[in-house]
């Protein structure tokens, strides 16, 4: 179905693209709230529309799509039906009302029989209408029944006026009745603002008609005026009322449509950030992370306080002994087996081939043994250059670990083979497993990975580089866990590393310091490697496998099996690489994901199933709708996925439509008896922080547009209500002072109003936000409003005087005519609470019955009309039209003076039948005007809600994001994620790549697992690499970045991000940045010995540049890695340097030599090269610079 778009208010730059189910998905350029959205269509306004999406309003607001309008009016119409029916319940009980009063003073009253049949009659049909209103065809019919019932109850109040001369219903429940009416017209009776203005506006002017008719001294121009103007003011106040309970219905509508979608963007967010972590770092220990980095500020706050300087950067050393550690989770787990496997021949077979090439076919032979991992119950740890190593029974124990990583390293065997015949290879792997205790956790800040340490996995590599291609070489005690399922053949005994060790402090008479030293005994274990499963029936055992999403499911880990799913389409354990699920992150939000919106809403843990070929990291979603979308570069779409427009309207009803608490749409979470919010936490952000736009929405929902609205129109009804006072009554001086002093107060509330709108974002002006906080508190915004709202009737009760009373007739009924429209005004301000509101009109309608009730004016009639020329405007120019409409003087004395005319009851001259028809009116416009009251602020309260839920869901999904981010950017450098974005891969040969390998090679030295498992050492290492990678942070060594840390060896590299290095005024310059990097290093190892007692970490550091291939491969976890000669050769560097020294190839120091002075150290033999001349670094040539 195409999306209608009337263009009558809406400039948003809108493209369109059709899916072949001719849906259409509506992208905007611009968000639905931003002010280029909201600009007049005349260009030269920048004038707020009425809500989001708005189109035209009249004849009545709605939607600028007819899928958005039919879906609300859908939605709201129980609400509407159900408002209906009260107002049907209301005038029920007015007839009721109404019938009592008629038939209990029937004494007083010449047609009682009359208006008992005509009320009892009117009851009867609107019981007929209400039971109408309970049937499944008023939904067809609403708004012909809407108009029957107000044409119904119109003709009855007029047929009271017109069948009786003496009416028996005076003009004062005459014109409360038709205020009520109207009232019910605008607010609850459901019609368009057209036809409600046309039965309304021809109801008005029928009914003065006959009532000027039925009473001469209304046909004056001065009375005709002052009716005129009442009028004017309840049409005014039904009009904003009936466009404000439109406006804040389809508002409301869209706000919970934007919570819904931001909720389904949170599910999704969810998975990627679960994609992420699963990459990084098993999910049980991603929540300590992740809690760590939620605190990060504070405690970095703390740090910062306690610790001036960063021990990496230049500047106080800390006292020797002294030592503030960071944040650090590591934990000990025993019972693990630990398997490493090699890829044998892969120098020869990456020596011919391009490095897309060989990044492909590293990520489908990775993406095979990822795939193999989960099947067989291991955890990855990751891959370094062609070594792939995991784990099993960490960090979740499992009984079966050893023969998991059998069943691993056999599965990787016969992978390969497969990979062999399919891509004409020849390299194979050679397999080690070892089962002992780690410590499993994280070192380091960034681009940090879940990684395991201890002198066991020191073992199972060396149990793999002592293996045989083709075979799974396993210790004795792997043996003991496997109990008798393999037939094994013995191997070569393996030095035991984990020999008993005894810590001494070993003298140095140079340095006269004692440094920490082991002294060792050798050991031997006995080896042992795979020949093949014994041929006998083996129980089926189960793999346990914990899915991100907390589902746990059960998998055969039979070899067959595994091999059977080794060779198909690799994906994680939900079937969705993570590479696919980074580059088509909002897949899910299209049309598939929505379309099955309901259902996702009953399965919330359901993930769409995708499926992922080898070699192609694209998504290929089940939806022939995202043909399209796949075309476009990911770098485009990213943004639209997050933007709320993306979706189409049709798409956004289905979501709402499966909001399980559909509910909420006419009864939200708020106590229905004072109006408050359930939570205790949204009342006081709502009390507090109401005028806080939060999606800075340029409309007339908006809350500092609301409120201006409401002012201005509190203005007007001021200003009407004032001029009727002028008009009709005495200009006394209460009442002049009171004008003055009331019009000031309305235009600095109207001042105050634009300036909250001009500052309540901006915050320039300090004093005027000042001003705006406090008058925008809760109890001062109630306390204004209330004093807003009752202006006009204080106006109107200062007029009040026995002299106005007596001056003519009718002046006393128009006193009561402008208190009951002065009423209406306590409908308005519906930000304030309702109950306050109806309490103060409560009062005012209390203060007039005790007026009629209490004062008794007596008349001071005089004797010739000499005595009325001092009475108000309004009765002389009664007079003077009187006295051109009839013939004697005696005929206008009658009319003039009160006891003359037998049809005039005066009200305020003791009682009379009368006052009680009064309390009735009051009664019922009260009522009345408190269920408007309650149901407005309700409806603004809910309107408040879906805003509130939206934001919240919002800001959940970014900070989802913001960690999906956080954690995509620890696995990759910001440039290359952005190309994964675009491309869903990355491979690219870099030359002149400077390469670093910092290695404590005495690390192992020191390790000593005897307290706590060696987990205070690993504290140590990762206060280590954490100054290492502060020193990151430093302008000068933004070329800089990090590769990946391995045990005690940091490796980065420079010059790979070639947008940052073609920025530099020197060519080579990121390689003499990485050389200062490596000083810095050295100077930190110093620092940082300094600051420990008996540490004497020695730091090598080899450093190459040249050509490297910088990939990502991976489909469970990614991996950012760099290959190559120039690799190679810089880890050979540090394996055969100097103590506390950076060595060089020959190559390297010619090439930064012409700024860097080199010492020739010897030539040394590196394997797989020969021998090769090396260099040591000296230091910088004085004067020398490169930027």
């Amino acid at each position: 179905m195409t999306k209608e778009n009337n263009g009558k208010s809406s400039v948003e730059q809108i493209g369109y693209t059709r899916n072949e189910n001719h849906e259409t998905v509506r992208f905007s350029s611009v968000s639905s709230g931003s002010p280029n959205h909201l600009q007049h269509q005349s260009g030269c306004l920048n004038l707020p529309q009425l809500f989001e999406r708005t189109g035209s309003w009249w004849p009545s607001p709605r939607f600028d799509s007819d899928i958005l309008e039919k879906a609300q009016w859908n939605t709201y119409f129980p609400q509407t039906r159900r408002r209906f029916q009260y107002a049907l319940f209301y005038m029920l009980a007015a007839c009721l009302v109404w019938t009592l009063y008629f038939g209990l003073t029937k004494a007083h009253s010449y047609h009682w029989p009359n208006f008992l049949i005509g009320t009892l009659v009117l009851l009867c049909l609107i019981c007929v209408v209400l039971g109408f209103t309970y049937t499944r065809y008023y939904q067809k019919f609403y708004l012909l029944t809407s108009i029957v019932v107000s044409i119904l109850i119109c003709s009855g109040i007029l047929a009271t006026v017109q069948a009786f001369r003496a009416s028996d219903l005076s003009t004062v429940g005459s014109f409360t009745a038709t205020v009520e009416v109207l009232l019910m017209m605008y607010s609850v009776i459901p019609m368009p603002l057209a036809a409600t203005l046309v039965i309304g506006v021809i109801y008005s002017v029928v009914f003065e008609v006959l009532t000027a008719v039925q009473n001469h001294y209304m046909q004056a121009p001065v009375f005709i005026a002052g009716k005129i103007l009442l009028h004017l003011c309840i049409h005014l106040m039904g009009i904003h009322i009936f466009i404000m309970r439109q406006v804040r219905q389809r508002s409301t509508f869209w706000k919970i449509g934007q919570s819904a979608i931001s909720r389904q963007d949170l599910k999704i967010e969810r998975e990627i950030r679960e994609k992420m972590i699963h990459s990084l770092m098993p999910p049980s220990v991603a929540a300590e992370v992740m809690r760590s980095r939620a605190d990060g500020g504070e405690k970095e706050d703390e740090l910062t306080e306690m610790q001036p300087r960063k021990r990496g950067s230049k500047g106080k050393v800390t006292p020797k002994g002294q030592m503030i550690f960071r944040t650090f989770n590591m934990n000990k787990m025993v019972d693990v087996s630990i398997l490493f496997a090699d890829i044998v021949g892969f120098t020869k077979m990456s020596s011919n081939k391009t490095a897309e090439v060989l990044v492909g076919q590293l990520n489908d032979l990775f993406g095979r043994f990822d795939d193999l991992c989960q099947k067989s119950g291991c955890e990855k740890i990751s891959t370094l250059g062609d070594c792939y190593y995991c784990v099993s029974g960490c960090p979740e124990p499992k009984p079966d670990h050893a023969r998991c990583c059998v069943e691993m390293g056999l599965g990787m065997i016969e992978a390969i083979q497969k990979f062999d015949e399919e891509n004409n290879e020849s390299v194979n792997m050679r397999v080690g497993v070892h089962t002992g205790t780690v410590l499993c956790g994280i070192v380091g800040t960034r681009r940090f990975k879940f990684d395991v340490w201890s002198n066991d996995v020191t073992l199972a590599n060396e149990m793999e580089s002592t293996g045989q291609p083709g075979r799974v070489h396993i210790s004795e005690h792997t043996l003991e866990f496997l109990g008798d399922e393999y037939e094994v053949e013995p191997g070569e005994e393996v030095e035991d590393n984990r020999s008993d060790k005894k810590i001494v402090e070993a003298y140095d008479k140079t340095t006269s310091t004692y440094t920490v030293k082991h002294a060792t005994w050798d050991k031997k274990i006995k080896t042992y490697f795979i020949v093949g499963r014994k041929k006998k029936d083996v129980p089926k055992s189960e793999t346990v496998v914990v899915a991100i999403d907390g589902d746990v499911a059960t998998q055969s880990s039979e070899h067959d099996n595994l091999m059977n799913d080794a060779g198909k389409e690799v994906g994680d354990v939900n079937g969705v690489s993570t590479t696919a699920m980074l580059v088509k992150s909002h897949l899910n939000n299209s049309l598939n994901e929505l379309n099955h919106a309901e259902a996702s809403a009953n399965h919330s843990d359901t993930i769409v199933t995708q499926e992922v070929k080898p070699n192609d990291i694209h998504v290929k979603v089940k939806t022939d709708s995202m043909q399209d979308l796949d075309r476009e570069p990911i770098d485009k779409t990213w943004t639209k996925f997050r933007n709320i427009n993306y979706h189409s309207d049709k798409q956004l009803v289905r979501l709402v439509e499966g909001v399980k608490e559909r509910e909420m749409f006419f009864k939200p979470p708020i106590n229905r008896c004072m109006l408050t919010f359930e939570e205790d936490e949204l009342e006081e952000n709502y009390r507090d922080h109401y005028m806080e736009d939060q999606h800075n929405q340029q409309t007339i929902s908006a809350p500092k547009y609301h409120s201006f609205l409401e002012i201005f129109v509190s203005f007007f009804v001021f200003a009407i209500i004032s001029a009727f006072c002028f008009l009709v009554f005495d200009r006394q001086l209460p009442w002049i002072v009171f004008f003055c002093i009331s019009f000031v107060l309305e235009i600095l509330n109207i001042v105050r109003s634009v300036l909250t709108i001009k500052y309540a974002e901006n915050r320039e002006g300090s004093k005027w936000i000042k001003m705006i906080n406090i008058t925008s508190a809760w109890y001062f915004r109630n306390i204004l409003g209330v004093v807003s709202a009752s202006i006009p009737m204080a106006g109107v009760f200062s007029n009040f005087s026995c002299q106005l009373m007596d001056n003519t007739q009718w002046c006393d009924r128009f006193f009561c005519f402008c208190i009951v429209v002065s009423l209406l005004h306590y409908t308005n301000f519906t930000t304030l609470s309702s109950w306050m509101k109806s309490i103060f009109a409560l009062l005012a309608g209390a203060t007039l019955i005790v007026l009629i009730a209490v004062i008794k004016c007596s008349p001071d009639v005089a004797d010739n009309l000499d005595n009325v020329t001092t009475v108000s405007p309004s009765v002389m120019t009664t007079l003077v039209y009187v006295n051109s409409t009839f013939i004697n003087k005696t005929e206008l004395t009658l009319l003039v003076l009160p006891d003359q005319d037998k049809n005039y009851v005066p009200l305020f001259a003791g009682f009379s039948i009368l006052h009680i028809e009064i309390i009735l009116d009051m009664i019922l416009l009260i009522v009345l005007i408190t269920f408007l009251n309650y149901e407005s602020e309700t409806s603004y309260r809910h309107n408040y809600y879906g805003d509130s839920q939206a934001w919240k869901y919002k800001q959940i999904m970014q900070e989802h994001k913001d960690q999906a981010d956080w954690l995509l950017h620890n696995i990759l450098p910001p440039h290359v994620s952005e190309i994964v974005r675009q491309t869903s891969k990355y491979s690219k040969n870099h030359k002149d790549v400077g390469v670093i390998f910092a290695a404590i090679v005495n690390f192992n030295d020191i390790y000593d697992e005897s307290y706590e498992g060696g987990r205070e050492f690993l504290r140590v290492l990762n206060e280590l690499v954490s100054d290492y990678e502060d020193l990151l942070d430093r302008p000068e060594f933004k070329d800089v970045e990090k590769i990946k840390t391995i045990s005690s060896t940091f490796m980065a590299a420079s010059g790979l991000n070639e947008i940052s290095r073609a920025q530099n005024q020197h060519p080579h310059a990121h390689l003499y940045a990485l050389m200062m990097f490596c000083v810095e290093l050295h100077d930190a190892i110093r620092r940082f010995n300094d600051s420990i007692f008996n540490f004497d970490f020695i730091l090598n550091i080899g450093y190459n540049y040249g050509e490297v291939t910088a990939g990502v491969i991976g489909t469970t976890k990614l991996l950012y890695d760099i290959w190559g000669d120039t690799v190679n050769i810089s880890s050979r560097m540090y394996s055969t340097g100097v103590a506390g020294r950076t060595q060089v190839p020959e190559s390297t120091a010619n090439k930064l030599g012409d700024k860097m002075d080199f010492e020739y150290r010897d030539e040394i033999s590196v394997k797989g090269k020969g021998m090769m001349k090396t260099y040591l670094f000296k230091g910088v040539k004085p004067g020398a610079h490169w930027e």
